[in-house]
This record gives structure tokens, C-alpha cells and sequence, in this order.
């Protein structure tokens, strides 16, 4: 069966353009990211925030008076030291490091006046200070064996480095940078979202752009930033009503497929349409259940989806409950809310709409601006792992209440009939964005959520879930495959934490009958898994 690339960190930098496929949406967004203006790009996991990022950094750097550098901080769920600001330090120290290294692969001069201004120990040899910056990014992202105090002193002032870049650009005829910052912060953290958005906002400069993938009702922005006033706010939505939605993905698929398998495909089209759409416009949903299908045929695609979408992509989110016990009651009760009483009352509402003749289905929902605000929470950690997403706010329902509407993932809905694939043409055919259940502000199925508290996210409770998540077996690494696990564990990669502290160099020289360049495609594939897993 074919292999897809799943994840972009498994993709070389040179192979992102020749796997994009072009959709207008995509294009307007890669646009908003290579303008002079500050853009957050918002994006469920797996829709492709940072594909398209990867994009827009890759049509940049083809202008010789751009620099664009690419910052991750995927590792921030691994911080623990007694600095209040160490988030805010930590992605300092990375995104200067992430510069110097960028203007060292351009062949770019940075004069010692200007590397003096990124230390406060006015250090002026490049290498001495890139040295320095590294020491501070491994000394935070080592701490949470132990919280330590890091030697953060030698940072520079934000003016100072806002200095130093604008200086950098009439030295070798810049006339931007851009920082493209992925992964922002850790969503379950929210104190440290709010120092990335503080940072964010202090860099902006003539000379600098700050660009950022965000997940959708899981942002605390803090209350120095507006999005609406202090960016260009993009969202990653593709909508399965679309007419082109269908054509997009084929030409994904085509893209990372051989020849072969790709007929296979053609030839049973409506099979790939049943997929494609239950993925509700994750890419990443599309390949895996692709990937997954056993064979080109009905029963492989109604057991697929079925599995799938009853179980795995509940079993995600759930998950995250055990994963960060101060938000389990709130994960737990969203699932119960959506499996017990949404979906149903979908499901009967699609029921009563056939019986009475009219044609007209609906995978959406609504629920009154007044809900409980645990209501709310719950419902915005079910848009983070991708299962329902906010299609849009002030709905008016009936007697001209206002709400907001809420669209379930198709193959949740698809998932629950008795033959998915065969029933998928007559159901996508009567959707309807005008007609669904309401919840309003006081609906029983709120009973319970009102005596759960706020989520709790103090820094005790996470260092215990992230002890936890640490210790687990690297079989939790779901998208690892067999192959990968069995060679990981030969080289004594059993934990999570295992895998972590391993070096690509000890990896190499450990796994046995396996070349540098595939130990090194397995490390980073292991590495996206795992901090993927850590991040939530």
C-alpha cells in the first residue's frame, strides 16, 4: 500500500512546493503570509498549518532582500524552571539562535557591532554568541528533569535585538525578516501563550514580520494582543460543500502516490470520495484513512470509516484527558455531550426530515451565546483535536436567539449509518447549513458540565501529567510504524523519554543494519511524533 507523508517535518524543503496542491484558499493564505503584515494562521491539528507555512517560507527565500526563518517551539511543554518569564526567554534565545543560523546558511554578513547587540555580555564574535544562545535554549528544554535556574542575563534587551535586525538588513541589503513561529505555544499552557503573544507583539518592527500557527479555542492571546486589530487572522477551513473540494484532495493524494496506486484510486473514485470527505478538510485524516484501507472495495471502506471514526478519533481525544488531568472532566463531558445527546439528536433530526420526504440532512448543530462557559470550554478542546468545528458566531435559531453553529466531522456522523460508503451519495447530496438542532442556554444535557470547575492548569498538575506522558512505552507514538518501534527498542529506545534524550548520532551508531541518511528520517519522524504526542 502506498506510504504518505503525514506530517510535514518528514518532508525535505526542497520537496514542499512539488506536494502542494494549489487550491485558492491555500494560495490567499500562503499570500497573507509573505505580506509585510503580521499574520496567525489558525488551524486544527492535522489541516496543514505547517505545510503551508513551510510554503510561504520557501517562496520567500527566492527573494534575495527577504530572509525568512522558520522557529518551532514544539519542545515548550518540556519547560520548568522558577524564571515567571522563562517561556518568554526560551523563545528569545530560539529565535535568535534560529537567525544566526539562517544568516550563516545565506552566507550573510553580520557585522560585530550587530552581534554585540544580541548579548548583554556585548559579545562580538558570531560563533561565541550563537554558542551562548544555545547554552540557554538546551539549559530550558533540559529543565524539567530538574527546575533549575538558567542564566538568562546574558539575553539581550527586545530593543537591542529589534536594533540588531534592523542593522543586519542595511548590511546586506534586507529589506525584511520573517519569522515564521510554529507551534506557538503549548495549548494547555496558558501562561505561556500569553508571553508568546507579548513576544510577538514587542518584535514588530519596519524590519521584522512574525508570522504564527495557532489551534482553534485553545489560544489565549492575554490582554496586550487583539487579532482583529494586531494581525492578518487566517483560518484553514475547507468546506465539503465546496466544488472543488473533491478535485483538491485528489490532487494531494496524486502528488505522493506512484503511479500505480493512484489508478487504483481513479478507478474507484467514489470510494475516494467517501474518504475524502469524511475527513471533514484534514489532509492529514485524508492520507491516514488512504493509507489504512485494506482493500479497494466497499467492505474495506465501511469497516474503515467505522473504525475510525466511531473509535480512533474518539479515543484521541479522550486521551487528552489522560494526557492533562486538569482538563479531563471538561474532555470527558464534551465526548459524552456529542456522542450522547449532539449526534443523536442529529442523527433523529436526519431521521424525521427522510420520513417526512424532505430532502434535507444535517451534520450541524447550534448552541445558544448563553451557554454555560464549561459548555463552551468543552466544546473548544473538541475543535483542537478536529472533531467539530465552529463554522460560524451571532446564528440566529429559533425565536431569533443567537448562538453559535457547530459543524460534527462528516465520518462521525457517516460512521453511525448501517453502510457508510453506500449511503454517503444520497446524504452528502441533501446537506443543509440552515437547518439543525438547537441547544439552547439552559438545556438538561448542561446539568452536569455546571459543577465542573474551570480547568485547572497549574504548573504541579502538568509536571505530573508530563512526568506521566514521559514514562509511557514509545508504542503510545501512534503514527510510528511497526518497522520503526521494533528498531527503536533495538537500540534501547523504550520510553518516551528514552527517545527524547537519545542524540540522531547515538541513534545511528545504535540501530543496527540501518544507514545514516534512513536513521536519520526515522529520528525526525520519531522526534514529530513525539513532541506532537507531549504537545497534546
Amino acid at each position: 500500500m502506498n506510504s504518505f507523508y503525514l506530517r510535514t517535518e518528514s518532508i525535505k524543503p526542497g520537496e514542499i512546493r512539488d506536494l502542494w496542491a494549489r487550491s485558492a484558499a491555500d494560495e490567499n493564505i500562503v499570500e497573507s503570509l509573505c505580506s509585510p503584515e503580521p499574520c496567525l494562521l489558525e488551524g486544527s491539528r492535522g489541516t496543514g498549518k505547517s505545510f503551508l507555512m513551510r510554503v510561504a517560507e520557501q517562496e520567500l527565500d527566492e527573494q534575495s532582500d527577504i530572509l525568512p526563518v522558520y522557529v518551532s517551539f514544539n519542545i515548550s511543554s518540556l519547560i520548568d524552571t522558577e524564571d515567571p518569564l522563562q517561556f518568554y526567554h526560551w523563545m528569545l534565545a530560539k529565535t535568535l539562535k534560529a537567525l544566526l543560523n539562517k544568516l550563516r546558511k545565506r552566507g550573510l554578513s553580520v557585522s560585530a557591532e550587530s552581534v554585540s547587540l544580541m548579548s548583554n555580555h556585548e559579545l562580538e564574535n558570531f560563533n561565541a554568541v550563537e554558542i551562548e544562545l544555545k547554552q540557554i535554549v538546551k539549559g530550558f528544554e533540559n529543565s524539567y528533569k530538574n527546575a533549575s535556574a538558567i542564566e538568562i542575563d546574558v539575553l539581550p534587551e527586545i530593543e537591542d535585538v529589534k536594533e540588531a535586525i534592523e542593522s543586519i538588513c542595511y548590511e546586506n541589503m534586507l529589506g525584511r525578516i520573517y519569522f515564521f513561529f510554529d507551534e506557538a505555544a503549548h495549548v494547555f499552557r496558558p501562561d505561556q501563550q500569553r508571553q508568546f503573544f507579548s513576544l510577538y507583539k514587542d518584535l514588530r518592527s519596519p524590519f521584522i514580520t512574525c508570522n504564527a500557527a495557532i489551534y482553534p479555542g485553545v489560544t489565549h492571546f492575554g490582554d496586550s494582543f487583539e487579532p482583529i486589530h494586531d494581525c492578518i487572522y487566517k483560518r484553514i477551513e475547507r468546506d465539503v460543500r465546496d466544488e472543488t473540494y473533491i478535485s483538491y484532495f485528489e490532487d494531494m493524494v496524486q502528488k505522493q502516490s506512484e503511479d500505480d496506486f493512484f489508478s487504483k484510486l481513479q478507478t474507484h473514485r467514489s470510494l475516494f470520495q467517501t474518504l475524502a470527505i469524511c475527513a471533514g478538510g484534514n489532509p492529514r485524516m485524508v492520507l491516514k484513512t488512504i493509507q489504512d484501507l485494506a482493500k479497494f472495495n466497499t467492505a474495506s471502506v465501511d469497516q474503515l470509516v467505522k473504525d475510525f471514526y466511531r473509535n480512533r478519533i474518539w479515543a484521541e481525544h479522550t486521551e487528552l484527558g489522560e494526557k492533562f488531568e486538569g482538563h479531563k472532566e471538561l474532555i470527558d463531558w464534551g465526548r459524552d455531550f456529542l456522542e450522547n445527546t449532539a449526534i443523536p439528536a442529529i442523527e433523529k433530526y436526519n431521521i424525521a426530515r427522510k420520513r417526512k420526504g424532505i430532502n434535507e440532512s444535517t451534520i450541524y448543530f447550534w448552541v445558544h451565546k448563553d451557554a454555560p462557559a464549561a459548555v463552551k470550554e468543552a466544546l473548544r478542546l473538541m475543535s483542537y483535536t478536529g472533531i467539530i468545528r465552529r463554522t460560524d458566531s451571532g446564528v440566529r435559531a429559533t425565536r431569533a436567539e443567537l448562538g453559535s453553529r457547530y459543524e460534527v466531522k462528516y465520518g462521525c456522523i457517516l460512521a453511525r449509518l448501517g453502510k457508510p460508503h453506500s449511503e454517503s451519495q444520497e446524504f452528502y447530496n441533501s446537506l443543509s447549513l440552515k437547518k439543525f438542532p438547537e441547544f439552547g442556554k439552559n438545556h438538561g444535557a448542561y446539568e452536569d458540565v455546571v459543577k465542573v470547575t474551570e480547568t485547572v492548569a497549574d504548573d504541579e498538575r502538568f509536571r505530573k501529567s508530563l512526568k506521566n506522558m514521559l514514562s509511557k512505552p514509545i508504542d503510545v507514538l501512534q503514527m510510528l510504524t511497526n518497522w520503526q518501534i521494533g528498531k527503536l527498542k533495538s537500540a534501547g529506545v523504550l520510553t518516551v523519554e528514552d527517545l527524547y534524550n537519545k542524540t540522531e548520532e547515538e541513534l545511528i551508531r545504535r540501530i543496527y543494519n540501518v544507514g545514516p541518511v534512513r536513521a536519520r528520517i526515522m529520528k525526525n519522524a520519531a522526534n514529530a511524533e513525539l513532541l506532537e504526542y507531549l504537545s497534546g
